[in-house]
C-alpha cells in the first residue's frame, strides 16, 4: 500500500511536471546567464496512433560576449530567425550568424528519430481499432501508451552483451473529454475539471529493460514502478478525440520534476551499500581472528613488560642522581659565563673610547645600536677616523702637519687611485711653498667634496672599521654563548625535575603491569567468545542479507548504473551545439487534433479559472505549435 501511495505522488509530481515544462518552453539560459549556451526545445506533432508526423525544434543561442563570429553547430532544415532579422552563414553543419546581439532565437526542421517513440492503441469494448473508427461511438475505452527508447547502446559485462538505454525522464498526460467517466488511471495519477479528465503519469522508458535480472529479490519489485507503458480506462459516451501529451528530457529538473523522480543514485547507494556491508565483515571476521591471535601474544608480553619495569625503575634513580649533581652546577657556570661576556664587552667598551669612537659605554642591550651607528660613518666616526690617519702618518714622519692630510686625501682622490701612502710619498717631492699653495687651492667646494668622499672611503676601508665590524660579531657570538649556557642550565633543571617525576611513575607503572596481566587473561576468554559470535552472526544473518546479489550480478549492476548515468549526462542537444556551449535540450509531444476536432477540451477551457491547469496547458501548447 505504502508503495502505490509513493507512486500516486510521483505521479502527480508527474502532472505539475508538465504544467511547469510550459514555463519551459521559453529557452531558459538568458536568466541563468552562462557566459555561452544553447538551449533546445523539440516540439513533435504525433498522429493519434502516436506515430510522429512533424518535428520543429526551437533554439536559443546565447553568448555574453555577443554572437558575431561564434560558430553554431545545427543539423536542422528550414532555418528561421524568429525574434530578430540577423542572418546567418551556413557551411554544411555550421551556423555563423551575423550580429552582435548576446541572444538569436530560431527555429528549423528535423526528421531525426526522437529518442522516445509513443504506440497508441485505443480498444473499446475489446474491439482494438485505429481512433477514426471509434470516434463517436460509446462503451469502455482501454487506451494504452507504449514507451519506447530509442537512445540505447550496448555494454558487455562478465563475457555478456546487455542492452542499455539513456534514462530519460518521461511525463505523459491523456486528456480526455466531458464524454468520460469513470476513468481510471493505471498506476498514474487522475485529476478532473470542468468537463475533462486528466490521467498523469512519470515513467523512464527502457530501464525496467536494462535492469532484468540484476535486482536482488527483495528489491525486484522497483522494476514494476519503471514503467514503459501506460493505461487509461474510461467509459465513454459518443467518443471524442484524447488528446496526449509527452515530455522528458535528461533530468527531471529540466522538467520541474526535482528529487521525486525515481533516480539512479538510488541503485548506486544499493549496489555499494552491498559491497561495503560484505567488506566490512569480511574485515570484522578477519579483525576477531586477529585479535584472538593477539591476545595471546599480549600475554607473553605481559610477563617481558613486569621485567622491564623493574629495569626502567634502576635506570631511572641513576638518572636522576646524575641530573641532580648537573643542577647544583648550574648557578656557578651561568655565573662565569656571564662574568666572561662582561669582561669581554668592557674590553671593547675602552678600546672603542680611547678611539674616540664613543663617549659611554655600551651594554648588552645597546651595543649593535652603538656599532651600527659607528660603521654608518657619521661625523664622530670620520674625526675619529681622520684623527687616526694623521697619528699614524705623524708617527713615520714627525715634520708632518695636520692640516696637509687634505691635500694627502684630495691626491689620493685624484692621483693615485685611492692610495693614500703614494699620496704621501707623492707629498714628499714638493716644496713647502707649493704645499702652502694646495692648502690655499683646496678651499673650493668641490675639493672639500673630494676630501670629504676619501676620508670616508679611506675610513671605511680602514682595519679600525673592521675590527669594528668583527667586534659586532663576536658580540653576538658571546651573547648567544651566554643565552645557550642558560638554556642547558635550564634544560637540565628540567630534566632533573622530569627524571624524578618518571621514576614516581615507575614505580605505580609496575603495579598497573601486574594488573595488566590479570586482564589480558580475562581478555583472551572473551575473545574466543567474540570469534565464535562473529562466525554465527555472519552466517545467520549478514550473509543472508548480502547474499541476495552474487559478486557477478553485484558488478553487473554496477556496470549498467553506471553506464546509464555516464550516458544521461553525456546527452545535452539533439540537433547539434558549438564546443564549449552549456547545453540542454527537453522534448515536447502532442497528438496533432486541432481545437476544432475537440470540442469538449475547447469548452472547458472557458472555466480555466477553476483551476483546470491542463486546460490551459492545452490551449498554450497549441499556440507554441501555431495551431
Amino acid at each position: 500500500m505504502k508503495k502505490t501511495q509513493d507512486l500516486l505522488r510521483r505521479a502527480g509530481a508527474a502532472a505539475l511536471a508538465l504544467t511547469m515544462t510550459v514555463g519551459l518552453c521559453r529557452p531558459a539560459f538568458a536568466a541563468t546567464k552562462a557566459p555561452f549556451s544553447k538551449d533546445e526545445t523539440v516540439y513533435a506533432v504525433m498522429a493519434a496512433d502516436g506515430s510522429v508526423q512533424k518535428t520543429t525544434v526551437s533554439e536559443h543561442l546565447y553568448a555574453a560576449d555577443g554572437l558575431a563570429g561564434v560558430e553554431d553547430k545545427s543539423t536542422l532544415k528550414n532555418i528561421v530567425n524568429t525574434e530578430s532579422f540577423a542572418e546567418y552563414t551556413r557551411n554544411g553543419d555550421t551556423l555563423v550568424w551575423n550580429t552582435d546581439d548576446t541572444d538569436v532565437y530560431y527555429k528549423g526542421d528535423t526528421d531525426r528519430q526522437l529518442p522516445i517513440s509513443a504506440k497508441v492503441t485505443y480498444t473499446l469494448d475489446g474491439r482494438t481499432a485505429p481512433l477514426s473508427e471509434l470516434l463517436g461511438r460509446s462503451g469502455h475505452l482501454v487506451l494504452t501508451i507504449d514507451l519506447t527508447n530509442n537512445e540505447k547502446g550496448t555494454l558487455t559485462v562478465d563475457g555478456k552483451e546487455r542492452t542499455v538505454v539513456t534514462p530519460l525522464v518521461t511525463a505523459v498526460g491523456v486528456v480526455l473529454g466531458g464524454d468520460a467517466r469513470n476513468v481510471n488511471a493505471v498506476n498514474g495519477l487522475l485529476e478532473s475539471a470542468a468537463k475533462s479528465s486528466v490521467a498523469a503519469f512519470v515513467a523512464l522508458p527502457g530501464v525496467r529493460a536494462s535492469l532484468d535480472g540484476l535486482l536482488p529479490q527483495q528489491v525486484d519489485g522497483v522494476t514494476r514502478y519503471l514503467q514503459d507503458s501506460v493505461t487509461v480506462e474510461a467509459d465513454v459516451e459518443e467518443l471524442t478525440a484524447p488528446q496526449i501529451l509527452l515530455a522528458c528530457a535528461a533530468t527531471a529538473e529540466a522538467l520541474g520534476q526535482g528529487d521525486e523522480v525515481f533516480d539512479l543514485d538510488s541503485l548506486n547507494g544499493l549496489t555499494d551499500g552491498i559491497a561495503a556491508l560484505n567488506d566490512a565483515m569480511s574485515q570484522l571476521l578477519d579483525g576477531a581472528s586477529q585479535l584472538k591471535a593477539g591476545a595471546a601474544q599480549l600475554a607473553a608480553g605481559s610477563l617481558a613488560l613486569l621485567d622491564g619495569v623493574n629495569q626502567l625503575d634502576g635506570g631511572l634513580g641513576q638518572l636522576t642522581e646524575g641530573l641532580d649533581t648537573l643542577t647544583s652546577n648550574n648557578a656557578a657556570l651561568t655565573s662565569g659565563a656571564q662574568q666572561v661576556a662582561d669582561g669581554v664587552l668592557d674590553s671593547a667598551n675602552q678600546t672603542l673610547m680611547e678611539n674616540g669612537l664613543i663617549d659611554t659605554p655600551m651594554t648588552w642591550d645597546t651595543y649593535e645600536a652603538v656599532i651600527d651607528d659607528i660603521l654608518s660613518l657619521g661625523e664622530k666616526t670620520l674625526a675619529a677616523g681622520r684623527k687616526k690617519m694623521v697619528r699614524t702618518i705623524w708617527e713615520q714622519a714627525p715634520q708632518f702637519k695636520a692640516s696637509q692630510l687634505d691635500i694627502a686625501l684630495y691626491l689620493a682622490a685624484t692621483k693615485t687611485g685611492h692610495d693614500l701612502e703614494a699620496a704621501l710619498r707623492l707629498m714628499q717631492s714638493f716644496s713647502p711653498d707649493f704645499i702652502v699653495g694646495w692648502l690655499k687651492k683646496l678651499t673650493d667646494s668641490d675639493a672639500q667634496q673630494k676630501i670629504h668622499d676619501e676620508l670616508v672611503y679611506q675610513t671605511a676601508n680602514s682595519e679600525d672599521m673592521a675590527s669594528v665590524r668583527a667586534l659586532k660579531e663576536n658580540l653576538g657570538q658571546i651573547r648567544l654563548f651566554v643565552s645557550s649556557v642558560g638554556q642547558y642550565a635550564d634544560g637540565v633543571a628540567a630534566a632533573a625535575e622530569g627524571a624524578h617525576i618518571a621514576k614516581e611513575g615507575s614505580a605505580r607503572l609496575a603495579g598497573g603491569a601486574s594488573a595488566l596481566y590479570d586482564g589480558v587473561l580475562q581478555l583472551q576468554n572473551g575473545t574466543d567468545q567474540l570469534n565464535g559470535g562473529l562466525v554465527q552472526f555472519n552466517e545467520e544473518g549478514i550473509s543472508q542479507l548480502t547474499g541476495a546479489l552474487d559478486a557477478d550480478q553485484l558488478h553487473a549492476l554496477q556496470a549498467v548504473v553506471e553506464e546509464m548515468t555516464s550516458r544521461l549526462a553525456g546527452y545535452t542537444s539533439f540537433a547539434g551545439a558549438p564546443e564549449g556551449a552549456e547545453q540542454r535540450v527537453k522534448f515536447i509531444y502532442k497528438t496533432a487534433e486541432t481545437p476544432a476536432e475537440t470540442a469538449p477540451v475547447e469548452t472547458a477551457a472557458d472555466n480555466a479559472s477553476e483551476g483546470n491547469f491542463f486546460v490551459r496547458l492545452w490551449h498554450r501548447l497549441l499556440a507554441l505549435f501555431g495551431l
